[in-house]
């Protein structure tokens, strides 16, 4: 047993109780923060952030966080003194045009999202109660307490970019699940979804459903191809998008991946993908349908005591004849 005596010197501070429960959820500078103003009285009175992020040589905007984390913690309130917008303050515009075929297309410029006042935060909440209760729903689900610059985000989706309340949430969960939930990145989803005029929870939910389609995809070929996690090319990207939209099954995609690789000197997008599409095209949905055609391929390449290898587009000139062939069959019946 060690008996400790602590040295309070030439003066003491307090500290709310609950303070200790963030000690292992706040980072140090946002401790720091929070000791310097508990032991300062005159620094909370007129604390200047540019000149705390000076001393501790941090960012203004990493001050900002700090101060938002007590804020949302409930054991800091501030009262700014408002300072009038610069007139070059960037303001993010979303307008309508209409497109080359006459549509009505949603243009989100490239500008920063808004950055809200004190009173203009406090003037949504108050005209929108249901932005307090999105903004602590999507902080659930980034396992975090977003700072000043973050929540100005999350209102910026819902008061400019007109986003539903549930589609945010969903854009944030999404985000979760593949190990990218910044709200840096949400907000990126949700601009070019707006620009390609999606802003309604269905619209959202199907496009989620499309990307987690994609992203399981991109993950069995990464799996089969060796690529690790290393970022596809754009061009793999297209690839892997066009085959999550044909719906093909895993059992599918990993045939067309065997008879790639049994036909080239290792794993080819090009190749596979030449083999999908004919697949595709040709109507097929199962693996059972595919095996038919196959062995039907393979039969005639026997009797025509051919030995030459696989050949994509002389399957599918097969594949469609006997299409066709069928096709006329059922039509006289």
């Amino acid at each position: 047993m060690i008996h400790l005596s602590l040295q309070y010197g030439n003066g003491v501070f307090s500290l709310p109780e609950s303070f200790l429960e963030y000690l292992d959820k706040a980072d140090p500078l946002t401790l720091k923060l929070f000791l310097h103003l508990a032991a300062d009285a005159s620094l909370r009175a007129a604390f200047d952030p540019k000149a705390f992020a000076k001393s501790f040589a941090v960012t203004e905007k990493e001050v900002e966080a700090s101060l938002s984390f007590w804020q949302n913690a409930g054991l800091l309130t501030r009262d700014d003194q408002e300072v009038p917008p610069k007139k070059s303050q960037s303001r993010v515009k979303v307008t309508k045009k209409t497109s080359d075929n006459g549509e009505s297309v949603t243009v989100v410029s490239s500008d920063a999202m808004p950055t809200y006042t004190g009173s203009e935060l406090e003037r949504l909440m108050n005209e929108t109660p249901a932005l307090s209760t999105l903004i602590e729903e999507c902080q659930a689900i980034a396992g975090k307490m977003f700072g000043i610059h973050e929540i100005n985000l999350v209102i910026g989706m819902a008061d400019v970019l007109r986003l539903d309340h549930g589609a945010i949430l969903l854009l944030f969960g999404y985000a979760q699940s593949i190990g990218k939930c910044s709200v840096n990145y949400v907000v990126k989803i949700a601009q070019g979804l707006v620009n390609d005029g999606i802003s309604q929870y269905a619209e959202v939910e199907a496009y989620i459903a499309a990307k987690e389609k994609a992203h399981s995809v991109e993950s069995l070929i990464r799996r089969l191809g060796g690529l690790g996690g290393r970022a596809l090319s754009a061009r793999e990207g297209r690839f892997v998008d066009a085959w999550s939209a044909y719906e093909f099954s895993e059992d599918i995609l990993t045939l067309a991946y065997e008879i790639t690789v049994n036909n080239t000197a290792g794993f080819s997008f090009p190749y596979m993908n030449k083999i999908l599409v004919n697949w595709h095209e040709a109507g097929y949905q199962t693996k059972a349908e595919i095996e038919e055609a196959l062995n039907a391929y393979h039969q005639d390449k026997k009797n025509e005591a051919s030995e030459g290898s696989f050949d994509i587009d002389d399957f599918f000139d097969a594949a469609m004849k006997r299409t066709k062939k069928l096709a006329d069959n059922q039509s006289t019946t």
